[in-house]
């Protein structure tokens, strides 16, 4: 679910910690509620058999704090800006583009207008370095509560693309203007909580062209996959 959450909060708080540990003992340090990692890898096949294996969370909250929702196609953010259920900050994302690495930088903006069940989405990523383009994700997710502990999501995304981020192996001379470069489509998953620290989340994002050819020459695109988060204690 490509999410940092509030690491920078972390930081910030344990920067306080420390100091208020040299100010009022060991006694106090020792009662704080203390923090829970979770790293997390998705393994993905798309239409046309392009698969990968990527890390997906990457996550450090307080031990008091609930766990939030990711959706499998978020990217890593940063909340810098936490208040009345709008998050905002820098974000990130690694994607698999023509059997190599690529790693884009940006920021998110989210806000649940209904808390806990509705949440609206956007982010705005460029490539970092190897020129793979740009792109703008919109999209919202419905959060309901399903069997035994685990939660089911859906919703629609609409994404703008650069003709980079869109590549379809034709000359560039020939290619698609970026402004006519839209996607259209949804993502569905289903996490389930195996262990208290383990738990897996089934997904499918499924994509089609509203204009220009993107992937694969202008043809819907479905990807299927899993993912694995482990969740763990730390001081």
């Amino acid at each position: 679910m490509r999410r940092i959450g509030t690491l920078s909060c972390a930081l910030v708080w344990l920067a306080l910690a420390s100091s208020a540990h040299a100010a009022e003992g060991a006694g106090e340090a020792a009662n704080a509620p203390g923090w829970i990692a979770t790293l997390g890898f998705s393994a993905e096949v798309a239409t046309g058999g392009d698969n990968s294996i990527l890390p997906s969370t990457i996550e450090l909250r307080r031990a008091d704090e609930p766990e939030g929702f990711g959706a499998p196609d978020d990217a890593f953010g940063w909340a810098l800006l936490d208040w009345n259920g709008l998050s905002l900050g820098p974000a990130g994302d690694v994607r698999r583009v023509s059997n190599r690495l690529a790693a884009d930088a940006g920021a998110f903006a989210e806000f649940w207008p209904v808390e806990g069940r509705v949440r609206l989405r956007a982010e705005a990523l460029d490539n970092v370095g190897s020129g793979q383009g740009a792109h703008l994700t919109l999209g919202s997710d419905l959060v309901l509560p399903a069997f035994s502990g685990s939660t089911f999501s859906v919703g629609p995304r609409l994404t703008l693309g650069t003709e980079d981020f869109f590549k379809t192996g034709v000359d560039a001379r020939d290619a698609v203007p970026a402004s006519r470069r839209f996607y259209a489509g949804a993502t569905t998953a289903l996490k389930v909580p195996l262990t208290p620290g383990v738990s897996t989340t089934f997904y499918d994002e499924i994509q089609t062209p509203l204009a220009g050819n993107g992937r694969r020459d202008g043809h819907a695109e479905n990807t299927l996959g899993a993912e694995v988060d482990f969740s763990f204690k730390v001081p």
